[in-house]
């Protein structure tokens, strides 16, 4: 599968030709992440939406379905859970259905949509390698990468995560200069230092001030989950 480019924010996704394309939505702090850990945990599907009237308003007519989400990193008031990994064990979520909503990763998704991308996968270094055999065994072609930043900037976790799945992918082709700048970042870093890295990272450092460190480790954590979830029309599920 060629590497079209890489999206280093979702609004770069305006410029970018899209139609038809495979993109991968990367969010690893923490949306990304959130979503594959509940879905390898066995929820049934996620709705994404992008605002938190939209998310209670959807609730209030599927009240079976968990209400998840943040604002500011933290859980919203009367939410059943909140954008942390480690909340979406397999004992919460498990055959249920959930709405969530960030500030950031159900953007993205829905940036990748309204751009004509044909398949929209979930991406994250939890499930690398699982994202990187779906690309590289589907006829789809090429790929765009949308990195979900953090709050309209630039996030360097979300870039090295881009530039694992470019490694994956082989990086003997050519490259834009976003996706080359994604590889060389993780490169040069490479997986044994991205906890290290990542907490000194703008955004690490602010989940930390906020009490949600501990997140950062999880979703280092390259390879948990062979699971790739896909986004079609406003809900993911896994691939099957």
């Amino acid at each position: 599968m060629r590497i079209a480019d890489v999206a280093l924010l979702p609004r770069e996704m305006e410029k970018l030709e899209a139609d038809g394309h495979t993109a991968v939505v990367i969010d690893v702090l923490r949306a990304s992440t959130t979503i594959v850990t509940a879905l390898a945990n066995g929820a049934s599907h996620v709705i994404a939406l992008d605002t938190v009237e939209a998310a209670r308003n959807r609730q209030a007519r599927e009240p079976e379905l968990l209400l998840c989400g943040e604002r500011d990193a933290h859980p919203l008031p009367g939410f059943d859970l909140g954008n942390s990994p480690r909340e979406y064990t397999r004992g919460r979520v498990e055959g249920k259905g959930l709405i969530l909503t960030t500030t950031n990763g159900t953007r993205a998704l829905q940036a990748a949509d309204k751009a004509g991308a044909g398949t929209i996968v979930v991406g994250a270094l939890t499930n690398r390698q699982a994202v990187v055999d779906f690309c590289a065994a589907s006829s789809l072609d090429p790929l765009i990468l949308v990195c979900a930043g953090c709050q309209g900037r630039f996030s360097l976790e979300d870039a090295l995560c881009a530039g694992a799945l470019i490694a994956g992918l082989g990086a003997d082709q050519a490259l834009t200069d976003a996706a080359r700048a994604c590889l060389a970042l993780y490169e040069h870093w490479g997986p044994d230092q991205l906890i290290s890295v990542v907490a000194d990272c703008e955004h690490g450092q602010r989940l930390q001030r906020k009490g949600y460190g501990e997140d950062i480790t999880l979703a280092m954590a390259v390879d948990t989950w062979p699971v790739v979830p896909i986004y079609q029309d406003g809900v993911i599920r896994l691939w099957e």
